[in-house]
C-alpha cells in the first residue's frame, strides 16, 4: 500500500512539473481577463535605512589659532544658526593672548607696509641695493602672513569687556556642529558649519545595482542621486542624494526608511497575476487558445497592486492572465476541471 501511494504521488508531481500549458477550453466558464505586460524603465524597491548627513567635504571647519581653556557652547549641537550669531563663549588667558597678539601683528604690519611703500620707488630707481630691498620686502610679507593667519579667525571672533573672554560667531548660515577636540600644531577646531545645501540622504545599495540607481525616495519626497561611492563594504556601497528640499521634513542625523528608483528594463503586471509553481514565480501568458506557464523574475513593485518583473521578449506586450489565476493553477496541477 505504501509503495502504491509513493508511486501515485510521484506520478502526480511529475505530471505537475511537466505540464506547462492549460487549454482555455478546459477552463469552462471561468472569468478570464488579461493585461498586456507594459514596459517600465524604472523600478522602485526598498533598499535600506537612509540617514541625513553632510555631503563629504562640505563642512566649514572653524579653526582657532589658540586653545581656549574653556569653550561654552551657546547653541545646541546641530542647531540651525544665522550668519553673525554667537555660537560659543571662549574663556581663558589664551583668549587674552590672542587679542594682544592680533594687535601686535596688526601694528607690525602697518609699520612694515609703510616702510615697504616708502622704499619701493627707491628700489625701482636703483637708489637702494637689491639686498636691502629684499630684507624690507621679506619683513613686509612675513608680517602680512602672520597678521593674516590671525585675522582669518578674527572675522569670526567677537571680543568682550573682559579680556579673557571672547565669542565665536557664525561666519555663515547653516547647521552648527560641536567640535570633537580635533587640533593640530597650529590650530584648534571649535566646531563646524554645514550649509543647507550640504544636507543629503545617504543610503546603502547592492554594489551590483549601484550604477543603476537614479533617485532616492522617502515618505515625503523624492531626490535624485548625486554620487555613488566606489568603495564596496560587504557587497554594499554608499549612495548620496542631491540637496534635500524642505518638503522632505528631515533633520540632520535623522534616519528614515527609503526606497530606490533603479533604471532597469522591466515589465509591469498585476500582483495577482503571479503564482508559484515548483518554487518558481510564474505567470500565465495567452497564446491562441492556450495559457502557457512562463517563469518570471520579480525585481520590484509599483504601488500596492502591481509588480515589476524582468523584461524578456517572451513577455513584452503579451496578454498576461489577471483573474482566476489560482483556479487555473489548480487545473494545471490536476486538482480538477472546470465546467
Amino acid at each position: 500500500m505504501k509503495l502504491f501511494t509513493f508511486v501515485f504521488t510521484s506520478l502526480f508531481l511529475l505530471s505537475a512539473i511537466a505540464q506547462t500549458e492549460v487549454p482555455i477550453d478546459s477552463l469552462g466558464k471561468l472569468n478570464l481577463t488579461y493585461v498586456n505586460a507594459a514596459p517600465s524603465q524604472s523600478v522602485q524597491k526598498a533598499v535600506s535605512t537612509g540617514i541625513v548627513a553632510p555631503f563629504p567635504g562640505s563642512q566649514l571647519h572653524l579653526m582657532a589659532p589658540m586653545t581656549p581653556q574653556q569653550v561654552q557652547y551657546l547653541v545646541a549641537d546641530g542647531s540651525a544658526v544665522s550668519k553673525g550669531q554667537k555660537l560659543a563663549m571662549l574663556k581663558g588667558s589664551e583668549v587674552h593672548h590672542f587679542t594682544e597678539n592680533l594687535k601686535a601683528k596688526t601694528a607690525l604690519l602697518h609699520i612694515s607696509q609703510k616702510r615697504f611703500n616708502a622704499n619701493k620707488p627707491l628700489f625701482e630707481a636703483n637708489a637702494i641695493s637689491q639686498s636691502t630691498w629684499f630684507s624690507i620686502a621679506q619683513a613686509y610679507y612675513d608680517a602680512k602672513l602672520a597678521w593674516g593667519h590671525l585675522d582669518h579667525f578674527a572675522e569670526m571672533f567677537e571680543s568682550d569687556e573682559d579680556d579673557d573672554i571672547g565669542y565665536l560667531v557664525a561666519p555663515e548660515a547653516g547647521f552648527f556642529l560641536y567640535a570633537n577636540g580635533e587640533k593640530d600644531a597650529e590650530a584648534t577646531r571649535l566646531g563646524s558649519i554645514i550649509s543647507n545645501s550640504s544636507l543629503r540622504i545617504k543610503t546603502m545599495v547592492s554594489a551590483d545595482e549601484a550604477s543603476l540607481i537614479s533617485a532616492i525616495e522617502t515618505a515625503n519626497c523624492q531626490v535624485q542621486v548625486a554620487r555613488t561611492d566606489a568603495i564596496v563594504n560587504e557587497y554594499l556601497t554608499s549612495v548620496w542624494s542631491e540637496t534635500l528640499p524642505e518638503s522632505c521634513n528631515l533633520k540632520l542625523g535623522q534616519r528614515a526608511q527609503v526606497s530606490g528608483h533603479f533604471q532597469l528594463k522591466a515589465l509591469k503586471i498585476p500582483a495577482q497575476s503571479v503564482f508559484y509553481l515548483n518554487g518558481q514565480s510564474s505567470v500565465f501568458v495567452r497564446s491562441d487558445n492556450v495559457l502557457n506557464v512562463v517563469p518570471v523574475e520579480v525585481v520590484g513593485q509599483s504601488g500596492s497592486d502591481a509588480l515589476l518583473i524582468k523584461a524578456t521578449p517572451q513577455l513584452n506586450n503579451q496578454p498576461v492572465l489577471s483573474s482566476s489565476v489560482s483556479a487555473v493553477q489548480g487545473v494545471l496541477i490536476g486538482l480538477g476541471e472546470m465546467e
